[in-house]
């Protein structure tokens, strides 16, 4: 019983993950008021051309890999991450703390200032204006797509890919934002360039998860049929 509420929850999580990813491609093209090839302002933003330009591809497959050798544990997931020179922290009441720092439960980038102040105080312990990239989840059970989500962002980052700095993450935010309607006339021609790499990687690591979903589920799809056909019974 326990077992079938898991992956209940599980497949809620992933729906609304995938969701996620479809909102935000077309907030983008409402809020901006472009197809996905067109200008704004002279700024091409063409999320397929960043994609190439980002070699994503080789991407994907390098986080594939590791999740294969990890099992698909988010744990094991997590172990990698540490041995990888990136500190991950566990913190109780994750979700008000994030919601007043203007934050995301995952993969955090370096911050600066009050904020990461904060963050170090929560995790380190230490009186520091400067913070370290790293993991803040909540202290409780670990979901495997959001985890997925988090670990692609995170290779993006340690690939040298764009839109993890706290300007370009203010400004997703923004443009997130209900009440932020007139962003995009406010902004300038960096701002845009800015905002459209982080715009890029949130869409590519959802993209990811949903895609990699869809493999393994077909795969096991695949063995369990094997398992029960009378011929694989030799």
């Amino acid at each position: 019983m326990f077992n079938r509420i898991a992956r209940f929850v599980k497949n809620i999580s992933f729906i609304l993950l995938s969701l996620q990813g479809k909102f935000l491609q077309k907030r983008l093209i409402k809020r901006m008021g472009y197809k996905p090839n067109s200008s704004v302002k002279g700024c091409t933003i063409d999320l397929k051309k960043e994609a190439n330009e980002a070699n994503t591809e080789k991407l994907n497959n390098e986080v594939k890999a590791v999740l294969k050798r990890c099992n698909n544990n988010p744990q094991e997931i997590l172990k990698f991450i540490q041995e990888h020179k990136t500190n991950v922290y566990f913190i109780k009441y994750g979700t008000k703390i994030f919601k007043l720092l203007k934050e995301e439960e995952g993969f955090i980038g370096e911050r600066k200032g009050f904020k990461a102040l904060i963050l170090n105080l929560l995790t380190t312990k230490k009186f520091k204006f400067k913070t370290d990239a790293m993991f803040i989840l909540n202290d409780d059970e670990l979901d495997i797509y959001n985890i997925i989500h988090y670990f692609h962002k995170w290779n993006a980052y340690k690939n040298g890919l764009g839109g993890f700095d706290e300007k370009s993450q203010k400004l997703l935010k923004r443009f997130n934002s209900k009440n932020e309607d007139d962003i995009i006339s406010r902004l300038s021609l960096t701002d845009i360039a800015l905002l459209k790499e982080a715009i890029a990687r949130d869409v590519q690591s959802i993209n990811f998860v949903v895609q990699y979903s869809k493999e393994t589920a077909g795969a096991r799809n695949a063995l369990e049929k094997l398992k029960s056909d009378d011929g694989a019974n030799i």
